[in-house]
């Protein structure tokens, strides 16, 4: 043992004399010891190494706890009856004590936590059980508890569900304890804590634990307080959150008992926004559970009750007051405030008016019962107050037209249009005329005023209400069209207002869409002249004017008409795509400097050039509409990370059986082939002044082009434009491909992206330069949009082979080496070069590749190293720790990696349907070079997320990856699943990742080496998961993620020849497994399995974007019905029996 550690021991032991006055001076050197440099390096190395014959962390903790009892028990049996000053002196004394173990806790953990969790927890729980230890130690205590262990990822994935319930209860009681010294809000902090880790960390609390919620509500009502109430709430919200799918009825009979507690907290205390805004949420919940997608009857899925109506309608009445103060508040205020209400209360408020709003009633006499005290909602025969509302859409007409002041009307503005939005069939017909009258009085007042965007986002949803509805009757048109000519000629006229142009383009492009006025040449306008600029709200609004109506020849537009007159072949769609472009005549090409928005505004995907590539064919409108009817591939939706509470409210509305899609039957179908349109012909001259324009935007870069001023996205947007037009044209069969590829304008966007690659170039040696990396990954967003590597034929298809011919071998050579670099630049968090890094531990070395056993995967010892997320302090969430995914891990510098990481991907998968300029196995061999155990460390989050990215991006469906590669990819997994084997996100996201290399196994030799080897890695973790899962250590996220590898496993292995995990020495072919997820006792998790039986018996082959179905043998099915019956009868039994 060196001196350091010697000095420490002999130290610690003096801690345990038996003299207070040796005690004292001990404690001064002991502090002074644990902050020694050479001392803090040894207690490290000896605590990461695990080696208890040594002097550690935990061993020290362990002789200071002893020490805070002697000392405790020593002020425990002092006498009790003492002067105040002595008193005083003792609670001076219990606060010193409790600040040693508060600053050796954070001197252990300084650099990565240290100490186990479960010593950490057992010294708290102990503390804060003992009420003799006193308000001191409790409290300080619970900050340790808040800050440094569950804002610690490590802490945070090694407490146990038991641990978890403990921790609630217990807290839950102190926070229920009528007590002077208990800080309410620090137990409630820590309460919103803990539910949100065990609902994360495990299936969540029991249901008995709802309890607790009902007596805290009660219990803020009887003492006026709500102190920490917010918390509660939210803990609340989480819990009721992960409860629902399980026990919707409990729920919902839940919230029938405590909302109305809740409306009177709300309307006799005087409650801050805070606690206003959860208590929303949580109304906001319960109606989502009572009425799953807005049902209103129980055949619909709704769950009805007396009692809840009786809530919605004092809901109601409650909200119109709210809103009602809110304006008041607004105009009696001084300084400028926002006429506007926050969107949660305007949506909750429109799901209200939807479910109490009908043509039968207009007013209704109502109970207030939660109006009366607690002793006569105690005593049943003690009256309830009365009172009348107001139903229906009388109410929202009144509001509308009753004040002239902005706040209020803008509220029921909002209101008016979430509940059309949401719920079009909520507006009755004979409601159309009178609400269009009122709408379109409010549209020419105070035309800059704060409502006016209002009214037209209004008027816009009332037009796209109008046009789904086919009953209306004649006169009903007629009076209708009356009112929507002059809204449009209102409209028409505000549309150089740049502060509502979006709304009033908006309105315009609803009132084409619905067809509910015929256009008149005056439209056409506004896309020729210099009433507005081109935007994103006019390209789309274009876009729908020239589906529907078609673009017509001509149009009389004052100068423009001479030009027109003196060449003919200016025509009005000559004069768009001139507006589009903002083209100015030849003589005026060497002074222009301004530059079009399309080169430097973001719109749609590919909008822009289909409207060009549409005005020069003869029928514009078939034209466009041809482009149009591809649905958007999947590469330019927007994927949603974290699953929603909408999923469970498409879970409850199958209870219905009117919500039956996942049982539609899949035709046996043929690969769709794409075959352009017959008869599809263009104006030359049209078609030839677009190139000229085309052309003369690309000169005016280039000549421009410097390579240390350039702006690489313009650029690239420019190159972007010239290819999409290539690609549409191609789309609609006017060019072949191999003719565009030797056109000018394919010439010229290789030019423009051989510029932006130099420019790219130069950001190697500048990585640090703030405003190049915002830039650069501005680039990199924009190079990724113009990929697409979906199977489905389309416009975008053919562009993203366009835009791959021009990306260059040095170009795409250098983005893998910034990747390469960003990559090893990253330091760690824990590295503050106060110590060595920790080191591995050597008992617990990952599962090698070779050892197949998914039970050396996941073993039950404690994880040996430490993410970047597992380090305490400020950076780490004040309710709960932050997941190691989130972005707050990363800097500026990891995010550019990772949107250069992505669009390499992309690259390499895309490259292989067709030629292209740079070697797409260089690049993936580069990329896979950074999951080399060389260079990847799991704990590092940048890592981790660039291990995922790989893994959902590199594998492609239609050409996947070579099995070596794949090989290659795959050797990582089993060390990053069992670095992060507790964290249930991460499992969850690995999971979900995984599902792309899965459909890549079925591909090639089934007998080669590299593809058994891949197949055994992945399976080896499949198995673990299994495993885990079947000893309840999963959560049911990622007990879903693993329904969805195995349903794909079915579907690239539907016989089960090699699609068998082994676990514990046996083997369980995946189809045998399967039908084990139908009787989890989680609704969500039986369902989704309930849902994709069918692979069970069924052959299912994607090809393309199509499915080809055949059925499995006879045996295999009568093998899989009994496997499935006899597992969903049990799920029945776990049902009826009801689950703890």
């Amino acid at each position: 043992m060196s001196l350091a550690l010697n000095d420490l021991l002999i130290c610690c032991r003096q801690l345990e004399h038996d003299r207070a006055t040796e005690r004292r001076k001990e404690v001064e050197k002991f502090k002074r010891l644990i902050r020694d440099p050479e001392t803090v390096q040894h207690l490290d190395r000896h605590s990461d190494s695990k080696q208890s014959k040594y002097l550690n962390w935990d061993a020290v903790f362990r002789f200071l706890q002893k020490y805070v009892q002697k000392e405790t028990e020593c002020l425990r049996t002092a006498k009790p009856s003492v002067s105040a000053s002595t008193q005083a002196t003792r609670q001076k004394k219990m606060q010193e004590i409790s600040s040693l173990v508060k600053y050796f806790i954070k001197c252990a953990n300084k650099r990565a936590p240290r100490l186990k969790c479960q010593e950490l927890l057992n010294y708290i729980m102990d503390t804060v059980k003992d009420s003799s230890n006193g308000s001191v130690y409790g409290a300080d205590c619970s900050n340790i508890l808040l800050k440094d262990i569950l804002s610690v990822r490590k802490y945070w994935c090694e407490i146990s569900q038991q641990q978890w319930l403990e921790l609630f209860s217990v807290y839950f009681s102190l926070y229920l304890k009528p007590a002077q010294d208990i800080n309410r809000v620090l137990v409630a902090r820590i309460i919103h804590a803990v539910t949100k880790g065990c609902c994360s960390q495990t299936d969540g609390l029991n249901s008995k634990f709802l309890d607790f919620f009902s007596k805290a509500i009660q219990h803020a009502r009887q003492e006026k307080s709500s102190a920490g109430l917010n918390h509660i709430l939210a803990a609340f919200v989480i819990f009721l959150k992960t409860l629902a799918a399980n026990f919707r009825i409990r729920v919902c009979q839940l919230g029938d008992e405590i909302l109305p507690t809740l409306l009177y907290i709300w309307t006799q205390h005087r409650l801050n926004d805070s606690l206003k805004e959860v208590i929303i949420e949580l109304f906001q919940l319960q109606i989502y559970v009572h009425h799953p997608k807005g049902a209103k009857t129980e055949e619909k899925g709704a769950y009805e009750s007396s009692k809840w109506r009786s809530i919605l309608y004092n809901l109601y009445d409650l909200l119109i007051n709210e809103i009602s103060h809110i304006g008041s508040r607004g105009k009696y205020s001084s300084g400028s405030r926002n006429a506007a209400v926050k969107e949660n209360l305007i949506e909750l408020m429109a799901d209200i008016c939807h479910q109490i709003f009908n043509e039968d009633t207009r007013s209704l006499e109502i109970s207030q019962s939660y109006t009366t005290t607690q002793r006569e909602c105690n005593d049943y025969s003690a009256p309830c107050k009365k009172k009348k509302i107001e139903l229906g859409w009388e109410v929202i007409k009144d509001h509308l037209q009753k004040s002239q002041s902005d706040f209020d009307l803008v509220p029921w503005l909002q209101i008016t249009t979430q509940l059309i939005s949401k719920y079009p069939s909520s507006l009755p017909n004979y409601e159309l005329s009178p609400l269009l009258m009122i709408l379109y009085q409010l549209l020419p007042q105070h035309r800059h005023g704060e409502r006016t965007p209002y009214v037209l986002r209004c008027l816009t949803e009332v037009a796209l209400c109008q046009g789904k509805k086919s009953n209306l009757e004649g006169s009903q048109k007629s009076d209708l069209l009356k009112f929507w000519i002059k809204i449009w000629s209102l409209t028409f006229r505000g549309i150089s207002s740049e502060q509502i142009q979006a709304e009033n383009f908006g309105l315009l492009g609803a009132i084409i869409q619905g067809s509910l006025i015929e256009v008149d040449r005056e439209f056409w306008k506004l896309f020729t002249g210099s009433a507005c600029r081109p935007s994103r709200p006019a390209v789309c609004c274009l876009t729908l004017a020239m589906a529907i109506c078609g673009v017509p020849e001509t149009v009389k537009t004052g100068v423009e008409q001479s030009i027109c007159e003196v060449n003919r072949s200016c025509s009005l769609k000559e004069l768009i795509m001139r507006w589009l472009l903002l083209y100015q005549l030849e003589d005026d090409l060497e002074d222009r400097t301004e530059l079009p928005p399309v080169l430097h505004s973001n719109f749609p995907h590919l909008a822009v050039e289909k409207i060009l590539v549409s005005l020069t064919v003869k029928n514009c409108k078939a034209a466009m509409n041809f482009l149009q009817r591809v649905p958007e591939c999947e590469q330019h939706q927007k994927v949603q990370e974290e699953p929603s509470f909408s999923e469970v409210e498409e879970l409850f509305l199958q209870t219905t059986f009117d919500k039956m899609d996942f049982l539609t039957i899949v035709k046996e179908c043929a690969v769709e082939k794409h075959q352009a349109t017959v008869g599809f012909s263009v104006h030359q001259n049209l078609k030839e002044s677009l190139d000229r324009y085309l052309l003369g935007l690309s000169e005016q870069l280039l000549n421009n082009y410097s390579p240390e001023t350039a702006n690489a996205e313009t650029l690239i947007r420019c190159s972007s434009l010239l290819v999409g037009v290539l690609g549409c044209y191609c789309y609609v069969g006017v060019v072949a491909e191999e003719e565009a590829y030797r056109s000018e304008l394919f010439q010229k966007a290789k030019s423009l992206m051989q510029c932006a690659g130099e420019s790219i170039t130069l950001f190697k040696n500048k990585t640090y330069e703030e405003a190049r990396v915002a830039s650069l990954r501005n680039v990199m967003t924009l190079c990724t949009g113009c990929l697409c590597n979906c199977t489905k034929p389309s416009p975008n298809k053919i562009a993203s082979r366009f835009f791959l011919r021009l990306l260059t071998s040095k170009l795409m050579n250098d983005i893998a080496d910034i990747c390469r670099s960003l990559a090893s630049l990253i330091r760690k968090p824990l590295d503050l070069g106060e110590v060595e890094s920790m080191e591995d531990d050597p008992d617990e070395n990952l599962m090698e590749v070779e050892d197949q056993s998914s039970m050396n995967l996941f073993t039950d010892a404690p994880a040996g190293g430490t993410s970047d997320a597992a380090v305490s302090g400020d950076s780490q969430s004040a309710f709960g720790a932050m997941n190691p995914l989130a972005e707050e891990h990363l800097s500026k510098q990891d995010l550019l990696f990772l949107d250069m990481l992505k669009f390499l991907c992309v690259c390499t998968t895309t490259a292989q349907t067709g030629t292209v300029s740079f070697r797409a196995a260089d690049i993936r061999r580069k990329l896979l070079m950074l999951v080399d155990t060389s260079m990847l460390d799991p704990a590092k989050s940048l890592h981790l997320r660039m291990y995922l990215v790989l893994l959902k991006e590199l594998p492609g469906e239609e050409y996947p990856l070579p099995m070596e590669e794949v090989v290659e990819l795959l050797k990582p997994l089993s060390n990053v699943c069992s670095f992060y084997r507790r964290d249930q996100d991460v499992c969850r996201t690995v999971l979900n990742h995984l599902v792309p290399v899965v459909r890549n196994l079925c591909q090639g030799d089934m007998d080669a080496e590299n593809t058994r080897d891949a197949q055994g890695q992945l399976l080896t973790v499949i198995g673990a998961f299994w495993h885990l899962a079947k000893e309840g250590k999963c959560t049911f996220s990622v007990r879903m993620a693993l329904v969805k590898c195995l349903k794909t496993l079915l579907e690239t292995d539907p016989y089960s020849k090699w699609a068998v995990l082994n676990v514990m020495g046996k083997d369980f072919p995946v189809n045998e497994v399967f039908p084990h997820f139908l009787a989890d006792r989680h609704h969500h998790v039986s369902m989704l399995a309930a849902e994709s039986v069918n692979r069970l018996f069924q052959d299912m082959k994607h090809r393309g974007s199509s499915t080809l179905l055949k059925a499995l043998p006879l045996k295999l099915q009568q093998t899989a019905f009994e496997n499935a019956y006899l597992k969903a009868l049990e799920g029945m039994r776990e049902v009826l029996s009801g689950w703890p």
